[in-house]
């Protein structure tokens, strides 16, 4: 199945894993999860790669509860129910980006991370869908996370 989520998404660049060993099982994702997916890159993904006009690469869309678990994921992560995506955008610096989302954008989210540090610098930005699909609790909640402990911005 390799059907358009949005005009730039498609599913099977949401499903992708480098956990090879998970690639197959994470590619059949339950379709009654399809719709959040479908969701995650027509009201934030594709707004943000027609802000920037370049590609947005994903590095982790939807996880399969197995391949969750291998990488130490949180139980109740937003990936499994294919309402989060860490991505970069290539050739642009990731706190352009977050700054853009969170300051900017007037896009509606979940949770927006900045995450994934290496020598000092993000790797990767965290964006989830918010209500109706999570608690309130959790919408329009920006964080940084240094690998070791969340911090509210």
């Amino acid at each position: 199945m390799n059907t358009q989520l949005s005009k730039n998404f498609s599913f099977l660049e949401m499903t992708i894993t480098e956990n090879r060993k998970f690639l197959s099982q994470n590619r059949q994702a339950p379709e009654k999860l399809v719709e959040s997916g479908v969701q995650l890159c027509q009201t934030l993904l594709q707004p943000i790669r027609d802000h920037y006009g370049k590609p947005l690469v994903v590095h982790s869309g939807y996880r399969c509860p197995a391949l969750n678990k291998a990488i130490g994921g949180s139980v109740t992560s937003q990936h499994c129910k294919f309402e989060a995506c860490d991505f970069h955008i290539i050739e642009t610096p990731l706190t352009e980006i977050f700054d853009w989302i969170r300051l900017k954008s007037n896009l509606k989210w979940g949770q927006l991370i900045l995450e994934g540090w290496s020598m000092g610098h993000p790797s990767w930005i965290h964006i989830s869908l918010g209500e109706p699909y999570r608690e309130p609790s959790k919408c329009q909640q920006v964080m940084t996370f240094d690998g070791k402990k969340y911090q509210s911005i």
